[in-house]
C-alpha cells in the first residue's frame, strides 16, 4: 500500500485544490515538503497575510509559497523579484494617465499659507490605475519626501526639482522613492513613473495651492500655485495685522481675521484664474522681447495675407498690429486677464480693490499651472480602443 500523506498536507490539498481526501497518494508534489508544510489549518490565513503585504495576485502567492515550503520571507522575496522583474519590462510602455498632487508644507492649511507648495505628476497607462488607493498613496508619499528634502531640494528657476534627487529621498516606509514607484507598478502591472515635481516656496508671502475637480484631497488632474507678496518688502502672514509701509498696525484682532479671509478668498481666486485661463506671463513687461518680436512678426504675416489689408498704407497695417498684440498680450499676461470671479474687472483691478481692504500693496510674484498628461499622446497615435487592446495584449 502506498505511503500516506501527511494530515496536514492533505487538508491543504482539499482546500486549495479539492482533490479527494480519500485517496493523495499519487500527489508526489507534496511529499517534498514534509514539515515544511503549512500548520494545520493556517493555509488561508498565511495567504491571506502575504497577498496584502506584497499585493501579487493569489494565484502567485499560493505558487510562491508552495515553491518555498511556506516559508513566508522567502515567499515574499521571491514575489518582489518578480514583480520587479515585471515592472521593469513594463517601463517602456506608454503612460500619459495618472494623478498630480499639491501639498503645502506640513503644517500649513491645504487651501494657502506661508511655506512652500510641492506639486508632483505620477503617471500611469490606464485612468483605472489612477483611481486605485495605492496610486493614491504613492502620490502623497512623494510629496511627503519632496517636502522632507527641505532647503537641500535643487529646485531650478521654473520651480522644477531635480527628479534624480526625489527619486532617491526615503519615504517614510524606510524605502526610497523609485523603490516605492517601482513596488506599486508590480503591484498594479503597469508602468507607472514619476514623470515631474516642483517646489514653489513663498518666501516672505503666501503661497496658494488648487487642484481642480480633485479626486481626493490634493490629488487631480490639473494643479496650480500662486503666490501673492507685499510690495513693500514686509512679510506677509494670513493672521498677522495688515501694516502699512509706514510701519503702522490699521487693524485690530477682528481686523485681521477678516484680512485673513480676504487674503485667502484672493489667494484661491488668483490660484483658480492660473488653471482655468492658463496666463504664460505675470505682466506685459515681463514678456521676453524676443516673444513680442515673434508675434509682431507673425500678425504682420497674418494681415499681409488678408486681402482687406492689401494696399493700406504702412503705418495703417502697423496700428493693427500692435492693437492685436495688445490684445494677445491681455489673454497671455495674468495681471491683464479678466478675473475668473468677475469678469467685470482684470487680475490687476482686484487686487488694487484688495490694497485698500488690507492696507497693503500687492503683487503675484510668481505662479505654476500642471496639467496630468501634457505634452504626452496615445503612443504612436492610436486611438483609445487600440491603445486598451494593445495593453491587454502585453499584459
Amino acid at each position: 500500500m502506498p505511503p500516506q500523506v501527511p494530515l496536514p498536507v492533505r487538508q491543504l490539498a482539499v482546500t486549495l485544490f479539492g482533490f479527494s481526501n480519500r485517496s493523495t497518494s499519487h500527489i508526489t508534489l507534496w511529499r517534498s515538503f514534509g514539515a515544511s508544510a503549512a500548520p494545520p489549518g493556517q493555509s488561508a490565513a498565511i495567504i491571506k497575510q502575504l497577498r496584502e503585504r506584497s499585493g501579487a495576485p493569489i494565484s502567485d502567492v499560493k505558487n510562491m509559497l508552495l515553491e518555498h515550503g511556506w516559508d513566508v520571507e522567502k515567499a515574499y522575496e521571491a514575489l518582489r523579484r518578480k514583480g520587479l522583474a515585471a515592472a521593469a519590462k513594463k517601463a517602456s510602455r506608454h503612460a500619459a494617465e495618472g494623478l498630480v498632487g499639491a501639498s503645502l508644507t506640513p503644517g500649513g492649511t491645504r487651501s494657502g499659507g506661508t511655506g512652500s507648495v510641492v506639486v508632483v505628476e505620477l503617471n500611469s497607462e490606464t485612468d483605472f490605475v489612477a483611481r486605485n488607493s495605492l496610486f493614491h498613496d504613492l502620490v502623497r508619499e512623494v510629496m511627503t519626501a519632496a517636502h522632507s528634502l527641505g532647503q537641500a531640494a535643487a529646485v531650478g528657476p521654473d520651480h522644477s526639482m531635480n527628479l534624480e534627487q526625489l527619486l532617491a529621498a526615503r519615504t517614510s516606509s524606510g524605502a526610497t522613492v523609485s523603490e516605492a514607484v517601482t513596488q506599486v507598478a508590480a503591484q498594479v502591472r503597469e508602468n507607472v513613473r514619476l514623470r515631474r515635481a516642483f517646489k514653489v516656496d513663498g518666501g516672505d508671502g503666501l503661497v496658494f495651492p488648487y487642484v481642480h475637480q480633485a479626486a481626493s484631497p490634493g490629488l487631480g488632474k490639473l494643479a496650480s500655485v500662486v503666490v501673492v507678496r507685499s510690495e513693500d518688502g514686509g512679510p506677509l502672514r494670513m493672521q498677522d495685522s495688515s501694516v502699512s509701509s509706514s510701519g503702522q498696525s490699521s487693524s485690530s484682532s477682528s481686523g485681521s481675521s477678516e484680512t485673513g479671509a480676504l487674503l485667502q478668498a484672493a489667494g484661491e481666486g488668483l490660484a483658480m484664474q492660473v488653471a482655468g485661463m492658463r496666463p504664460a506671463y505675470l505682466t506685459r513687461g515681463s514678456v521676453p522681447p524676443e516673444v513680442l518680436a515673434k508675434e509682431r512678426e507673425l500678425l504682420m504675416q497674418q494681415l499681409q495675407q488678408d486681402e482687406a489689408f492689401r494696399g493700406k498704407p504702412a503705418q495703417v497695417v502697423a496700428k493693427v498690429v500692435e492693437g492685436r498684440l495688445t490684445k494677445l498680450l491681455g489673454e497671455m499676461c495674468l495681471a491683464e486677464q479678466q478675473y475668473v470671479l468677475d469678469n467685470n474687472i482684470t487680475v490687476q483691478q482686484m487686487l488694487t480693490r484688495l490694497r485698500k481692504d488690507v492696507g497693503r500693496p500687492l503683487q503675484v510674484s510668481s505662479f505654476l499651472r500642471v496639467q496630468c498628461g501634457e505634452g504626452l499622446g496615445l503612443k504612436g497615435g492610436d486611438d483609445f480602443a487600440t491603445e486598451v487592446a494593445r495593453i491587454v495584449n502585453e499584459t
